[in-house]
């Protein structure tokens, strides 16, 4: 997989990789299209960035998601008789494509 060195415009559901999707409230979202999951963090200090959920959540659809427009993600949250969850973003700033291991900023953010 070649991973791109410019910031992506958007991330379409079919596309393979790990993206980072950065909002403008300051969360980044950690897109993984081949293991499907989703984490979401965001900065408690200068460059250490803490988890928001207890876990990463299973990645059912990417129903949108472009540089200008808040994303809409469904998730499943692994809750009895609820299929997926729509999780909808604050406006998408930043969309860049990363190596399987970066996650966005050092610190405390968890795999």
């Amino acid at each position: 997989m070649q991973i791109d060195d410019e910031p992506q415009g958007r991330v379409l559901d079919e596309m393979d990789g790990v993206f980072v999707v950065t909002t403008e409230d300051g969360v980044a979202y950690r897109l993984d299209m081949d293991e499907r999951r989703v984490t979401r963090t965001v900065e408690v200090g200068a460059g250490v960035r803490a988890g928001l959920d207890p876990e990463s959540d299973a990645l059912v659809a990417v129903a949108t998601c472009r540089v200008g427009a808040p994303m809409v993600l469904l998730i499943d949250r692994d809750v009895p008789g609820v299929l997926f969850t729509r999780r909808t973003s604050a406006t998408v700033l930043v969309v860049e494509q990363v190596s399987r291991t970066t996650l966005p900023s050092a610190g405390t953010a968890r795999p």
